[in-house]
């Protein structure tokens, strides 16, 4: 019951654009007031990075529910939703550093095998994209009009934004300050990225991606 009443909370908020914008600022607000008292959190494997894998493991297990979900596997939502799903994994993999949960040579192997697995996906999602591209590029104004794929991409400009600071593009900048700035814009872009994936995509499936059949 409290499941079903967080996830109502969340789908509803993820339909305010004040609510989401909201949410991002107070996330960034506040990871950089916590870091004012503890300003270790911004560093590897510590709160802000875990808060980080935390939304992107979110994020990427709602496109994934949602895709295996979706019944119309031709449609354009299942490929919107499968597609983001494999994308944020990456996301993922590249913000944990398995290789360092432990001393253990295991983890570096997990962290191989899963960087495999992420490749398969990637190829196996490839080879259905293909002969259904065409399709897909002529619903592109449709697709960028689609709430879904508004806040995705604003997520991506957040991401973005963190770039200059991971690079020491503001020189003279301390780099305790750089360190915060690129997690805080991560902080907020996977924040987004997760109230993305619980946004509507009803438009996605009404949008079909089956290839022609050829005339007998």
């Amino acid at each position: 019951m409290i499941v079903n009443s967080m996830r109502e909370a969340l789908t509803s908020l993820s339909r305010s654009n004040a609510g989401v914008a909201s949410a991002v600022l107070l996330s960034m607000a506040a990871s950089i007031a916590l870091w004012t008292v503890f300003p270790d959190i911004d560093d590897e494997n510590h709160l802000l990075e875990w808060l980080q894998a935390l939304f992107l493991a979110l994020a990427c297990a709602v496109h994934g529910v949602r895709a295996w979900q979706e019944t119309d596997r031709q449609s354009l939502r299942f490929l919107m939703h499968a597609g983001m799903s494999a994308m944020l994994f990456g996301f993922l993999l590249r913000e944990l550093d398995i290789d360092q949960f432990g001393t253990a040579h295991a983890w570096a192997q997990a962290e191989k095998a899963l960087r495999v697995v992420e490749l398969l996906i990637l190829i196996r999602l490839l080879i259905f994209f293909a002969p259904r591209a065409r399709k897909v590029f002529a619903a592109a104004p449709q697709i960028f009009a689609m709430r879904i794929t508004i806040l995705t991409l604003i997520g991506g400009l957040l991401m973005v934004a963190g770039w200059p600071f991971d690079k020491k593009v503001f020189h003279g900048m301390p780099d305790a300050y750089a360190l915060l700035g690129e997690e805080v814009f991560e902080l907020g872009a996977y924040l987004l990225l997760f109230l993305a994936a619980l946004s509507d995509s009803a438009a996605a499936a009404r949008i079909s991606l089956a290839p022609k059949k050829k005339a007998a």
